[in-house]
């Protein structure tokens, strides 16, 4: 390693030396005074020079303009130009004899180095970036000057050429549109004094249909309802989900207590339906003050299996297929295995059980702070957001005026 940094450092300090040398030689030996110029129209350049005068040293800021053209480089520039409003001009237009639709005239030809101004013998008809204003053109017609201003720097060129501009023809699509409108106007004019207007039902040669637009208000309704059933439909799937969801935490938060009063019963030498009696009346005595568990409920359930006639065994694997908790389902099948073996290692079993389900009720209390101050972020971000604004906005209003 500590090689490659000796390689690295030692590169540096060459490259670094080569430029300084080459630097010096180029700035204080073989500088002639000449400045090189950017290519035409790429705008000017500054350079940072040490000046010295009279004893005085300086530095001296020198503007360089980009390269100029030569009077031959300019007026093949002027025609290149010419060639290029020429060729497109015209635009969707065949000829200059029939223009009915806009011209095409750009703010700058060649590249952008010829930049172009276009005026008119006859104003209103024609705008300066070409579009056509159709609604003053004669019926008959007229004939536009237009003379284009070419400029370059201080250099200016004129080049001028003319148009016959005419209203789309009946031959195409906007003519006829254009005809329409008139109809629909004058229509509009000859009914002013009816509670009515009649449309026109053939204009020239064309035969018209006018039909309403459909409206789509009842299709809308229709999508809303749909959409407002799957809304319902969806919130109550959401509802019934947060329900489930709910109920699973309330028997994890009833879990630790129940395996505790098993537990201690059991080790006071009772049987475990006995156990589960004594658990199951004192939850119901609970119950009639309006403190319903659903982990208690579970384990109710269980106990009256039992009293009607169900093996413990049977009824605690109800209990663990039932449950939607897989801590109940852990507990049915510990407390099943042991009936079944006898109820040597179930003390043991129910004590580790005791001390994981108090161990995940503290995780879970945990958890439930974490999530509760993350949600708290969402207003607090707001009410900042609320805060800088009354801070920014006036302070803001103040500098504009």
């Amino acid at each position: 390693m500590k090689s490659t940094y000796k390689k690295i450092l030692i590169a540096c300090l060459v490259m670094g030396l080569g430029l300084l040398v080459y630097d010096y030689v180029d700035s204080k030996i073989l500088f002639d005074g000449k400045l090189l110029r950017n290519e035409t129209a790429t705008g000017p350049k500054s350079e940072e020079l040490q000046l010295r005068f009279k004893g005085n040293d300086k530095d001296y800021t020198v503007e360089i303009s980009d390269r100029g053209l030569t009077q031959k480089q300019l007026k093949a520039l002027f025609r290149q130009a010419t060639e290029e409003i020429d060729k497109s001009y015209l635009g969707k237009n065949k000829s200059a004899d029939q223009v009915m639709y806009d011209l095409n005239f750009k703010k700058s030809y060649c590249d952008g180095l010829i930049n172009a101004d276009f005026k008119f013998d006859k104003y209103g008809l024609i705008n300066t970036d070409g579009t056509l204003v159709k609604e003053y053109i004669p019926d008959e017609g007229e004939v536009v000057n237009v003379i284009a201003e070419l400029s370059y720097e201080d250099q200016v060129e004129l080049y001028s050429f003319s148009v016959i501009v005419v209203k789309p023809g009946l031959d195409t699509v906007e003519g006829q549109l254009n005809a329409i409108d008139e109809a629909v106007k004058k229509a509009d004019e000859s009914t002013r004094t009816k509670s009515y207007m009649k449309l026109p039902k053939k204009v020239e040669d064309m035969s018209l249909t006018w039909k309403k637009k459909m409206n789509f208000r009842g299709l809308q309704i229709i999508l809303l309802g749909f959409a407002a059933v799957a809304g319902l439909i969806a919130g109550a799937k959401r509802d019934e989900k947060q329900a489930v969801q709910k109920r699973i935490e309330e028997k994890e938060r009833d879990y630790p207590m129940i395996v505790s009063e098993l537990s201690i019963l059991l080790g006071a030498g009772m049987s475990f339906r006995k156990a589960l009696e004594r658990i199951i009346a004192k939850y119901n005595a609970k119950k009639s003050e309006g403190n319903i568990r659903p982990g208690y409920e579970d384990m109710a359930i269980t106990y009256r299996k039992m009293v009607d006639g169900m093996g413990e065994i049977a009824a605690l694997e109800d209990l663990g297929l039932n449950s939607e908790s897989k801590e109940y389902r852990k507990l049915a099948s510990m407390l099943s295995q042991n009936l079944r073996k006898g109820s040597k290692d179930l003390l043991e079993c129910l004590e580790k059980e005791e001390h994981y389900s108090f161990e995940m009720r503290k995780q879970r209390a945990i958890r439930a702070g974490e999530e509760a101050s993350t949600k708290l972020l969402v207003p607090m971000t707001g009410m900042l957001f609320i805060v800088i604004i009354i801070l920014v906005v006036p302070a803001v209003m103040q500098m504009n005026i």
